[in-house]
């Protein structure tokens, strides 16, 4: 598994996973206009450079051969109809120029494994699903069917392996999605590459 490792592997998704798990909820407050909530998006290239210096010197950076990206919707930016892709306007980091914002697809440069992560914050009270696309077929999805005045963010993760130009995306398939403070975000890297 390149000069990678298992053990790192396994640590890195461990520790992005245990960083990026968390959800808001509200039920006195209107969620989508109200300044009380506090949330920071996440800079992924940040959490992986620090992952990887807990790492070890057995870990190599290679800017060269490494694939990450970061995306967020803009705040106030909301996904309000079911939309095929969502494209998310804000992108804060694109090592390997993989995603596009004006397409909101995600396209593999190099074959490999990738780790993705996609969030959702349903519109308040509203059954809503947003699904991650590999080429046209659902992979996974947050299903949430949330009582009203109720809100929660939700986050899914998963590992694909992908060959060169396999697109990946995420899809609003029903409900209403809102942003605020980087709330409906994107992210995923090459975990490693392979040959093939």
């Amino acid at each position: 598994m390149d000069s990678f490792g298992l053990g790192n592997l396994l640590c890195l998704i461990l520790f992005h996973t245990i960083d990026q798990t968390y959800a808001l909820e509200n039920t006195q407050e209107d969620f989508q206009g109200a300044a009380n909530e506090e949330m920071k998006p996440i800079n992924l290239l940040k959490l992986i450079t620090e992952a990887k210096a807990r790492l070890g010197p057995t870990f190599t950076w290679n800017k060269e051969l490494d694939v990450v990206y970061d995306v967020q919707r803009s705040t106030m930016n909301h996904v309000l109809t079911p939309v095929d892709p969502i494209v998310y306007d804000e992108v804060n980091v694109n090592l390997g120029q993989g995603y596009s914002n004006k397409t909101g697809k995600f396209t593999c440069p190099k074959c490999g494994l990738y780790f993705f992560c996609y969030s959702s914050l349903p519109g308040r009270g509203l059954l809503t699903d947003v699904a991650l696309i590999k080429n046209n077929k659902m992979v996974t999805v947050i299903h949430s069917v949330l009582p009203i005045n109720s809100s929660q963010l939700s986050i899914k993760t998963v590992i694909l392996d992908l060959h060169k130009g396999d697109q990946v995306w995420v899809k609003l398939v029903s409900g209403s999605l809102w942003s605020r403070n980087g709330s409906l975000s994107f992210q995923g890297f090459l975990l490693t590459h392979s040959a093939q």
